[in-house]
C-alpha cells in the first residue's frame, strides 16, 4: 500500500524537523518546510493527503496558509499546531475546515493519534464522494435500462453531471443526422451558456466541432486551472465565453460512441470557489460515455424494431389484399389515428404506439379464411366467432417481440368498448387507454363507412351521426368529439 504524504510547515526548526522525524517512523512520507510560501509552490508541485502547520509564523500564519492552501489542493486535509488552545482558536480553524489542532507541548503518541484521526476522516470523505459518484453511475444505468424515452435518459445524465460536480448548471446538445444542425437535448440551471454553446457552433459549422471533438474543451479566464493539461483550453476572448467572464469555468465533453460523435455534455460554474477537478472529468467522462451509448443503442434498437415492424407491415398489407373490401382498411385507420392523437396532445412515444398498432391490428386476420373474409351476404354465429378470433390471433403473432407489447395491447384490443361489450376480453373504463380509444375509434369510423358484402358503405354523416350516439358507452367522449370536429374540417 502506498504511504501516505504528509506536508509539515513550521518556522521553528528543532519542532519540524522533530515531527519529521516521528511520522517517518510510522511509515509515513514526509516533507518538512520552513515557511507558508514554500508550503504553497510544493503543494501546487505535487500532492498531499496532510497538511500539519503551526499556527504562528511569520509573514503568513497557518490559518491563511490553510485558506490559501485548500485552493490549490481541496482534498488535502489541514491540521494545525498552536502553542495555546482557546475557544476562539477552535472557532477561527473550524471556520477554514481545519479538523483538528494540537497543542504544543505534545507527546509523540498524541501527534500520531491526531495525524491518524485526521487521515481516517479524509478516507471517510473520499469513500463517501465514490460512493455518491457510484450511485449517480448506478441511477443513470438504471434510467438507461427502465426509461422508455431517450429525453428520460438525458435527463437523468446530466442531473448527476451537474449536482455530483456541483456547477451551476448544464446541457446536453445533439447533433442531427446531417451533422449540420443541432439541439439542447436537455438543460439544468440558466439556458444562455448553452444557448452560447449553440451559437458558437452554428456559426463555425457543426462538422468542424465534430471532428474537432477528440477531447474535452474547457473554457474559463483561470490560467491555473487544474484541467489545462487534459483538455482543450480556451481564453474568454473565444466563443463561448465573453472577454467580461470572470470566476467562469465551462467543460464541454463529446458524447460518442466509437468513432461518431453524438453531441456535447456541457457543465459551467460562475463565481469564486473551487475549480473543476480531474476527479470531477473522470466522472464526466463516464456519464457523457454512459450518454453515447446509450443512443447508440437506442439508435440500433430503433433500426431493429423498424426492420421487425417494416416486415409485419408488409405481412398486414398482404393479409388487407386478402380480403375484397378491406384493402387498405390498416393503412387508413393508421393515417387517421396519428392524425387524431396529434390532436388530442399524446406525447412523441404514444403517437408512434398507436401508429405502429393501427398498422398492425387486423394482422390476426390472416389466421381467417380467405371465403369467411370475402362471404357474400350475413355470416353466421359461428363465422362470425372466427372473425373475432383474428385479435388473439394478431396478439399470438406479435408476442415473441417483446419491444412490441404497447403494439400487442392495441393488436388485441382494439375492438374493446368503455361498456365492456367488446371482444376478446370485455375491457371497460379505464382499462382503455387513450392510445387503445384512438385506434378504436378509427377502426370503427373506417369500418363503417367502407362497403361490406352484406351492406354499402355508410354515407359520412351517418356514421359521425353513430359516433355521437355512442360516445360515453362504447367511445370516450373527448376522443370522439376530437375526431369528428378533425372531419368537418377536413
Amino acid at each position: 500500500m502506498k504511504a501516505q504524504r504528509i506536508l509539515v510547515v513550521d518556522d521553528e526548526p528543532f519542532a519540524r524537523e522533530m515531527m519529521q522525524e516521528i511520522l517517518e517512523r510510522e511509515g509515513y512520507q514526509v516533507v518538512a518546510l520552513g515557511s507558508a510560501q514554500e508550503a504553497l509552490h510544493q503543494g501546487g508541485e505535487e500532492p498531499f493527503d496532510l497538511l500539519l502547520a503551526d499556527i504562528v509564523m511569520p509573514q503568513m500564519g497557518g490559518l491563511e496558509l490553510v485558506r490559501e492552501f485548500q485552493e490549490i489542493s481541496p482534498d488535502t486535509v489541514p491540521l494545525l499546531i498552536t502553542g495555546y488552545a482557546s475557544i476562539e482558536t477552535a472557532q477561527a480553524a473550524m471556520r477554514q475546515g481545519v479538523y483538528d489542532y494540537i497543542v504544543k507541548p505534545f507527546e509523540k503518541s498524541e501527534l500520531c493519534a491526531a495525524v491518524t484521526k485526521a487521515l481516517r476522516r479524509r478516507r471517510i470523505i473520499e469513500e463517501d464522494a465514490r460512493l455518491k459518484e457510484l450511485l449517480g453511475i448506478y441511477k443513470v444505468s438504471q434510467s438507461m435500462v427502465t426509461s422508455k424515452e431517450q429525453r428520460e435518459v438525458l435527463e437523468s445524465v446530466l442531473g448527476v453531471a451537474v449536482h455530483q460536480t456541483r456547477c451551476s448548471g448544464g446541457a446536453i446538445l445533439l447533433f442531427d443526422a446531417s451533422g449540420k444542425g443541432l439541439m439542447i437535448a436537455s438543460a439544468l440551471g440558466a439556458w444562455e451558456p448553452a444557448a452560447r454553446v449553440a451559437n458558437a457552433i452554428l456559426e463555425v459549422g457543426v462538422e468542424p466541432w465534430i471532428a474537432g471533438m477528440d477531447k474535452p474543451l474547457l473554457f474559463t479566464d483561470e490560467e491555473g486551472h487544474p484541467l489545462f493539461s487534459v483538455a482543450g483550453h480556451w481564453f474568454p476572448d473565444r466563443e463561448p465565453l465573453t472577454t467580461k467572464a470572470k470566476g467562469v469555468e465551462m467543460l464541454l465533453l463529446p458524447i460518442k460512441s466509437e468513432d461518431r460523435v453524438f453531441g456535447l455534455l456541457q457543465v459551467f460554474r460562475e463565481g469564486e470557489g473551487e475549480l473543476l477537478t480531474r476527479s470531477d472529468l473522470e466522472l464526466l467522462t463516464i456519464l457523457a460515455t454512459q450518454a453515447g451509448a446509450s443512443i447508440k443503442s437506442r439508435q440500433l434498437f430503433s433500426e431493429l424494431e423498424e426492420s421487425c415492424v417494416g416486415v409485419l407491415q408488409s405481412l398486414a398489407s398482404l393479409v388487407d389484399r386478402r380480403g375484397f373490401y378491406t384493402q387498405g382498411h390498416m393503412e387508413r385507420v393508421a393515417e387517421m389515428s396519428e392524425k387524431l392523437g396529434l390532436r388530442l396532445g399524446l406525447g412523441e412515444e404514444e403517437i408512434k404506439t398507436l401508429k405502429t398498432g393501427a398498422s398492425l391490428h387486423d394482422i390476426g386476420r390472416i389466421g381467417v379464411s380467405e371465403s369467411i373474409l370475402n362471404m357474400p351476404g350475413e355470416l353466421t354465429a359461428k363465422e362470425w366467432e372466427l372473425i373475432k378470433l383474428h385479435p388473439i390471433i394478431g396478439d399470438e403473432v406479435l408476442s415473441p417481440l417483446r419491444p412490441l407489447a404497447d403494439v400487442r395491447y392495441i393488436v388485441r384490443h382494439h375492438h374493446e368498448r368503455l361498456d365492456a361489450s367488446g371482444y376478446p376480453d370485455g375491457l371497460s373504463g379505464e382499462e382503455i387507454t387513450p392510445v387503445l380509444g384512438v385506434v378504436s375509434l378509427c377502426d370503427a369510423y373506417d369500418a363503417m363507412t367502407s362497403p361490406r358484402p352484406w351492406r354499402p358503405a355508410l354515407p359520412r354523416d351517418e356514421a359521425i351521426t353513430i359516433l355521437l350516439q355512442e360516445r360515453e358507452t362504447k367511445f370516450d367522449s373527448q376522443i370522439t368529439e376530437t375526431f369528428v370536429g378533425m372531419l368537418n374540417e377536413e
